[in-house]
């Protein structure tokens, strides 16, 4: 698995970038290079110091201005801080018909960099010597969608970037525009046949509701724009899922194809799309898990492993596309029989785009990162967070002591998309105290907070139910974690849904009259 932080932090010496790079070798399509640093930066560097003059000019350092010599570095920064969208080793940009080479590819890659790895623990032990930088970085007064770094995360790495975004959106490049002919085809296929279902449309007329109210999306009247469509037009069929938290969860279907009546299918938006976002975002998808468990694994016999959940209210939808964009996510507004035809064109990202997570990982890893630096400040000297009084109220937190002086303790913060996940091994209330507010602040420094907590980042309707409160047990990833007899086991519902499916197919079995059904299998 690979460590937590995704981009390095500020006061990380440059000498670690040059001292990388020049252990590059040259890569080709069939060998990955030696190195961190991927094909793109192997060949920038070769192309700006005297490493391979077999193969490139070399260049003095006399041959660059300043400006010059400062801007190659930069490109080099964004590159090593995975800041660059994805390329093959070949440098070819990667897009819906080479995404499968990428994967293989990447896989190569980051089985290279867990190699590479130093073993290490994934607790912090809380030292307490960070201080805020002294250098004011002006903050925006406006900006686009929810995201916008601000105070600490000014000084990530990471933040020229979500500036890029929270003023002019998220860069879409969705391929070719699509004729009048392939737009209309889509309008008459309109939604899946799940989104058509009564309580579907009602569920789904309040959602829409709400965005429109609060900006995130606006619904056009086909019948005055089908004639003249905007240019960046595309139309993909929407699905309502089931999901555990409410009826139906709304996803647009970016990976359907269109057919023709000719026979020929249009490509789908994420097959049409060339990725944009940074490649190294979403390094981190798939690791939380383990590395809870590895953190388990290494607390003491006798440590009590307090834990809380923070989640990112509305999620992808914090960020918008840029100006003009939003028109490639529209979609047929579900409708009974007999009503005008209408097109939800939202102007945040969405749910099921190929870039939706990486954008959106690239703001939550940065506050995770934040967040991080925020748990080495003295204890006590955070401002209390606003929603402290959901974390501070559990039982197993108000048996702990206030305070003391001379106690340490040890940390744990990671992300999964848009779960903050927070663990402490502490023996003092101000330490849990203390993480809390560090998580929570790193998350507003990157998705400014509300002045109506409703409408807060972090989700209140989560800290209400009792998610972000720190205790010994806690439902983190699909599994309950017990801090205190360091187990885990499939959350309730899921385990009691399997042992009862389990059940029937025994019954099932024993009579010997029927077999199991295959839609058991897929569920």
């Amino acid at each position: 698995m690979l460590d937590q932080s995704w981009g390095r932090w500020m006061d990380q010496a440059w000498d670690e970038y040059r001292e990388e790079a020049s252990q590059h070798v040259t890569a080709t399509d069939d060998q990955p290079s030696k190195t961190k640093l991927n094909y793109e930066s192997n060949q920038l560097w070769a192309a700006i110091s005297d490493e391979d003059t077999a193969t490139t000019t070399a260049l003095t350092d006399e041959e660059w201005s300043d400006d010059e010599e400062e801007e190659n570095w930069e490109y080099m920064e964004d590159i090593a801080l995975g800041l660059k969208p994805p390329t093959l080793w070949s440098g070819e940009r990667v897009s819906g018909s080479n995404k499968a080479q990428h994967r293989r590819q990447n896989k190569l890659f980051r089985i290279e960099k867990q190699e590479r790895q130093k073993e290490q623990s994934y607790w912090t032990k809380y030292e307490g010597k960070f201080t805020m930088p002294t250098e004011k970085k002006e903050e925006l007064q406006q900006w686009k969608g929810s995201m916008c770094p601000r105070n600490l995360a000014l000084h990530h790495p990471a933040a020229k970037k979500l500036l890029q975004y929270a003023t002019g959106g998220c860069p879409c490049n969705t391929g070719q525009p699509w004729t009048k002919d392939e737009i209309w085809a889509a309008v008459e296929r309109g939604p899946h046949v799940s989104a058509l279902e009564d309580d579907a449309i009602e569920q789904l007329e309040g959602e829409i509701a709400e965005k429109v109210r609060v900006g995130q999306c606006k619904v056009v009247d086909w019948d005055e724009i089908k004639n003249d469509p905007p240019k960046q037009l595309k139309i993909s069929p929407l699905a309502m899922i089931p999901h555990k938290s409410r009826k139906y969860r709304a996803i647009l279907d970016l990976s359907f194809r269109i057919k023709l009546k000719c026979g020929r299918e249009v490509p789908s938006v994420n097959e049409a799309t060339t990725l944009e976002a940074p490649s190294g975002a979403i390094d981190q998808l798939g690791h939380s898990l383990q590395r809870i468990i590895h953190a388990f694994a290494e607390a003491d016999e006798d440590a009590k492993i307090f834990m809380a959940k923070f989640d990112i209210k509305d999620g992808f939808w914090r960020l918008d596309c840029e100006e003009g964009e939003e028109w490639n996510f529209a979609y047929v507004l579900p409708q009974k029989e007999g009503q005008p035809t209408g097109l939800v064109v939202p102007t945040s990202l969405q749910m099921g785009w190929v870039e939706s997570p990486p954008y959106f990982c690239a703001a939550s890893e940065t506050a995770r990162d934040v967040a991080a630096q925020y748990a080495e400040m003295e204890v006590g000297t955070l401002e209390s967070h606003k929603f402290v009084d959901y974390v501070m109220g559990s039982e197993d937190v108000k048996s702990l002591p206030k305070k003391s002086s001379h106690e340490g303790f040890q940390y744990f913060l990671d992300v999964y998309v848009d779960d903050y996940l927070a663990m402490a091994i502490a023996t003092l209330q101000e330490q849990v105290e203390h993480v809390a507010n560090a998580v929570m602040t790193g998350v507003h420094d990157v998705f400014p907070a509300d002045s109506h907590d409703e409408n807060d980042p972090l989700s209140l309707k989560k800290l209400k139910k009792g998610e972000g409160e720190m205790c010994l047990f806690k439902e983190m990833l699909g599994f309950d974690f017990d801090g205190e007899k360091k187990t885990m086991q499939l959350e309730t519902k899921k385990r009691e849904f399997l042992l009862a499916v389990l059940q029937k197919w025994i019954r099932t079995a024993s009579s010997k009259t029927a077999g199991i059904e295959f839609s058991e299998f897929e569920s």
